[in-house]
């Protein structure tokens, strides 16, 4: 019972110390959904997604139990999901500091943006989420980006055939 109130009061002192960040993404979300339609940044200013492209779906699916959906939209959040457990387990249940945070978190990067760059050149621009958004800041302020992505993508095309 006394881990449960120890773990309990670290919980509060974290939501303490960084609740302004949950505040901030609750603005940002709630803007975002009112004025576009996709929540990434990158999306919105460039058209492409990000490595983390598809992880909100993702968790979204885990949560109402689809999990071979959550698999296909991003495998990625079951690795971050690991990341999430193992970080919570030091930190709120042993009270300790993360054992390896650094190069595992240095890790799950790199793994990101490798699986990223691998699912782009197999799925995009066909397959959600690596799809081009073409409602984007750069493209509606410099007419030759839209034409440099769509030169981007005829050229990975004929590469993957």
């Amino acid at each position: 019972m006394k881990k449960l109130r120890e773990s309990g009061k670290h919980i509060l002192r974290d939501i303490k110390e960084y609740g302004w960040a949950a505040v901030i993404f609750a603005v940002y979300y709630v803007l975002v959904h009112l004025f576009r339609t996709a929540f990434c940044p990158l999306i919105h200013v460039t058209g492409l997604p990000c490595a983390g492209c598809g992880l909100t779906r993702a968790f979204l699916f885990m949560l109402r139990g689809e999990f071979a959906r959550a698999f296909y939209i991003q495998p990625m959040a079951y690795v971050i999901l690991i990341f999430l457990l193992y970080c919570g387990w030091f930190r709120y249940i042993k009270g300790t500091k993360i054992k390896g945070f650094k190069p595992l978190f240095a890790i799950l990067i790199i793994a990101m943006l490798a699986f990223y760059a691998v699912r782009m050149f197999l799925y995009f621009p066909d397959r959600v989420p690596y799809v081009y958004t073409q409602d984007n800041i750069f493209a509606s302020r410099y007419p030759m980006y839209g034409e440099f992505v769509e030169a981007f993508v005829s050229w990975l095309k004929s590469v993957r055939s």
